[in-house]
């Protein structure tokens, strides 16, 4: 599949640079990189178009964006208890799994900052596209673009920071630039107007050389979970509810893994995807918004095993196994375990009574295990023990090419695999929540029933649950399976445990590393150390203080 990036800055008089990137093919072809000015923009569809595309740039840079390796990726989802860092690895990334961050961690910097980065390229776009005299269903379609953005943004702050700076506007001085926090809810309400706004004016589908850009579904969908995430199960069900019908075509996928390679891009299941692919050396990834900047997935290279090239950060926690062993197939089935495990981890078959296979040419899993086992042994003993198997991760790997070194960015052929940001299955395991916490239990088992059966587990019957609670853990189950490693579970487990002392006590018993410090602060990150000495109007989340 041909991925053509195209990036470039357009420095705004007295304004903060914008970078552009385009997503698939033709999004953006600019030039002159330099030259441009306020007074000579926004008066073409190609100012436009620069301009919106430059507001997904923060979220999706491929190391320090929120999707990026080294950000959302790295933090977010070692905060869960389906995963186990590897101790000795960037001291931010550690402080933030063992629950010994603070206001000066610097990842949690940069991504408040990326995100405001974000929230004011949009306001320049809703402000502005006007300017250029577009027809108006076209400037529409472009605000719209720029308010899922924006609201995404505050839909990331709000759930991950609590209370923080509410701007929906350029500021037109140093004065205005610098506001106080606003509520949690605040937050959450702009997502849901942003939302509820762009779904109007969007498409629903894009021509081949824009995919990966917004569409209507993707309004709706981070409408509906914004709505769960208030606790509004009304609305979250009737909006998620409306991705299962016309005009929309959405289904899960055959082939589970299909969803995190680069074979069947922008299949069925995709509701939102950011683009990665062959743009510049695989060498320079580091260099953020320059022209120069690489656009691979390099998510292998944190997560695979030395063996296969990759910085080995992660190994999956024995709670994770367990969970997945659970349940087998029926008999006669084609596999033992539940699909999805499959393309999830990798593990010696015949430690559980299945034909052994090999990865990344031909290595076997013992030769990955033992090349790993340095990284292994730098655990507390309480670690390094392994009731229920070795395992190693496959999912968000380059194992399933089968190829030597697959893992390593300097390798010849780096992942070009683009990179979910909503699936269809997690619509419908949000879905599944809402309808069951809105007294419709058999929709909700419908949602069920549609992601058990693609992972080759029987369909339950409303005599499988008993009470709500049992339907309740089916869902909460399934999404710990389904969504590995896609930065929900520590979210969700927020949203399940709002008591902090159950909480920890839940995470303690998975063998969660730092569970023992969590208190109710860690259920946010503080609001920056670098923000509170820039805004003077701005003072620490009360839990920080």
């Amino acid at each position: 599949m041909n991925k053509i990036f195209r990036l470039s800055f357009i420095a705004f008089v007295a304004t903060a640079t914008l970078v552009v990137i385009g997503c698939k093919k033709s999004f953006l072809e600019t030039s002159n990189p330099n030259e441009l000015t306020e007074d000579k923009f926004w008066k073409t569809e190609a100012d436009v178009k620069s301009a919106v595309a430059s507001v997904y740039s923060p979220m999706r840079l491929p190391l320090s964006g929120y999707w990026g390796a080294f950000r959302g990726y790295q933090d977010i989802n070692t905060l869960g208890d389906d995963v186990l860092t590897i101790p000795g690895g960037e001291p931010s990334t550690t402080q933030i799994a063992f629950f010994i961050n603070d206001a000066k961690n610097g990842d949690t910097q940069d991504i408040f900052a990326k995100l405001y980065s974000c929230i004011y390229r949009a306001n320049l776009v809703i402000e502005n596209a006007a300017k250029a005299n577009l027809d108006a269903a076209l400037t529409k379609s472009y605000v719209a673009e720029a308010k899922f953005l924006r609201g995404l943004s505050y839909f990331i702050l709000a759930s991950n920071f609590g209370d923080a700076p509410l701007k929906i506007t350029v500021a037109q001085s140093s004065e205005d630039a610098f506001v106080a926090s606003s509520p949690v809810a605040d937050l959450y309400q702009q997502a849901v107007k942003d939302f509820s706004e762009s779904a109007t004016d969007l498409p629903v589908t894009r021509p081949a050389g824009d995919r990966g850009r917004i569409t209507q579904g993707a309004a709706l969908a981070f409408l509906g979970k914004t709505y769960l995430y208030i606790k509004d199960y009304s609305n979250a069900e009737t909006t998620l509810a409306k991705l299962f019908t016309a005009p929309f075509n959405y289904d899960l996928v055959d082939n589970f893994e299909d969803n995190f390679t680069d074979k069947n891009e922008f299949n069925q299941e995709s509701v939102l995807e950011w683009v990665y692919g062959a743009f510049n050396s695989q060498y320079s990834p580091w260099n953020e918004e320059s022209g120069g900047n690489a656009m691979y997935n390099y998510r292998p290279q944190l997560t695979g095993s030395p063996a296969s090239g990759g910085w080995f950060k992660y190994i999956p926690s024995q709670f994770l196994a367990k969970q997945f062993k659970k349940e087998l197939r029926p008999g006669g089935s084609d596999t033992k375990f539940d699909k999805r495990m499959y393309a999830t981890l990798m593990w010696k078959y015949s430690d559980f009574g299945e034909a052994d296979t090999s990865w990344y040419d031909n290595k076997t899993f013992d030769d990955l295990w033992a090349a790993a086992s340095t990284s292994i042994d730098r655990f507390e003993s309480l670690y390094k023990t392994f009731p229920e198997g070795k395992f190693l991760n496959k999912k968000f790997t380059s194992a399933w090419r089968n190829a030597g070194g697959a893992d390593n960015y300097w390798a010849a052929t780096p992942s070009e695999a683009n990179v979910e940001v909503m699936r269809f299955a997690e619509v419908l395991l949000l879905h599944a929540e809402a309808a069951l916490l809105n007294s419709h239990p058999d929709q909700a088992l419908q949602s069920i029933n549609r992601i058990r059966v693609r992972a080759g587990l029987l369909s339950k019957t409303a005599a499988s649950f008993p009470s709500t609670d049992d339907m309740m853990a089916e869902i909460q189950h399934q999404k710990l399976l389904e969504l590995y490693f896609e930065q929900n579970r520590w979210n969700d487990l927020k949203r399940w445990y709002p008591a902090p002392a159950d909480l920890k006590a839940y995470m303690s018993s998975n063998l969660k590393q730092g569970a023992d410090k969590i208190e109710a602060r860690h259920y946010i990150f503080p609001i920056p150390a670098a923000e509170l000495q820039t805004n003077n109007k701005l003072t620490q989340n009360p839990l920080w203080k």
